[in-house]
């Protein structure tokens, strides 16, 4: 009777034992995102800018928000995991204050366009934008390559370099609206992964290069770590955490001398190792830059960007403000 207890206190450590050796090898698996074909998930990127610039002892203090709707289908996914991905803008939002382009509102979901005289410039972008799909390939561990752009906007931005108008957007070296930074966007959307299972020590590394025409190249260098695994809504999810620095190299012809003198940038990323995909992202860039040449120039941003699984909340109606907002400025 001894011996027959004994088996069958040895068989039950047995399967304590494998399911524990389970349970490890799956928690040290690497993080991996999980295309299906078919599979069609919606995100918001929300991106808030806000800043001053003393121009020659002038102040000059703006303001731009954008949100962008989009939905992700897969259209194919390759055995070592490589999808190609159709990212679809369904809806735009857009608000800007700044004492050189005034007030804009814009909502694509509200018919009545903004009629403030900077629309003027943005509403290409937009409706090349709007509606249209853009084209990428994306791996397993998030590295993105061959991104499409979708015609009309690809039309867009070559009427821009005939006109010379090679950066648009707000501050120094401003990409918000030109092909550079819709590209850096799309890549930014997708949380890159390490080779190595979640560890402490584990980091890895991702970096963007943005021209300034006639002064230099700043780079954005971006530093990814493991954090604690969280719960939400009843599963674990993996924290990613990451710092930018924040480095310029000038040209061999500059035409002015640029430093970055105070910076600070950090993130949070929230993946479900189980889906294979992004959660949500939170994160904040400040920067503080002098420029000294034909003029002198301070500039201090302040950058938030997020992006989360979901839609935006429907349009609310007009309000006053909004349509005074939208008015040409007198």
């Amino acid at each position: 009777m001894q011996t027959y207890a004994n088996r069958v206190r040895r068989c039950v450590l047995a399967v304590i034992v494998g399911l524990l050796v389970v349970s490890a090898a799956k928690a040290q698996a690497p993080l991996r995102w999980k295309f299906k074909e078919g599979e069609s998930l919606n995100y918001v990127l929300e991106r808030a800018v806000e800043g001053k610039i003393n121009l020659s002892g002038a102040d000059i203090a703006f303001k731009m928000g954008m949100t962008f709707d989009t939905t992700w289908n897969v259209k194919s996914v390759a055995q070592d995991g490589l999808a190609n991905v159709e990212q679809t803008v369904d809806r735009v939002q857009i608000s800007m204050s700044s004492p050189l382009g005034g007030n804009l509102v814009y909502d694509s979901q509200n018919l009545e366009p903004p009629t403030s005289p900077v629309w003027a410039q943005l509403k290409p972008l937009m409706e090349g934008m709007l509606g249209q799909t853009f084209k990428a390939k994306i791996t397993s561990r998030g590295k993105v390559s061959d991104i499409e752009l979708p015609q009309k906007l690809a039309e867009v931005f070559a009427k821009q370099q005939q006109g010379g108008n090679r950066q648009a957007g707000f501050g120094i070296g401003g990409n918000a609206f030109n092909e550079t930074g819709i590209k850096e966007l799309i890549e930014k959307s997708v949380l890159p992964l390490p080779e190595a299972a979640a560890a402490k020590d584990v980091t890895w590394t991702q970096s963007f290069q943005n021209p300034i025409r006639g002064i230099g190249t700043q780079t954005a260098e971006i530093t990814y770590s493991f954090a604690e695994l969280e719960q939400q809504d009843g599963k674990p999810v993996q924290k990613i955490s990451s710092v930018t620095e924040l480095t310029f190299e000038p040209a061999d012809d500059a035409r002015a001398d640029l430093e970055i003198t105070a910076q600070e940038g950090s993130a949070d990323f929230y993946f479900d190792p189980q889906a294979g995909h992004l959660i949500k992202s939170v994160g904040t860039q400040m920067s503080a830059l002098e420029m000294s040449g034909p003029r002198e120039l301070t500039q201090e941003i302040k950058e938030t960007t997020n992006m989360r699984l979901g839609k935006s909340p429907a349009a609310k109606p007009q309000t006053a403000a909004d349509k005074e907002a939208k008015a040409p400025a007198k």
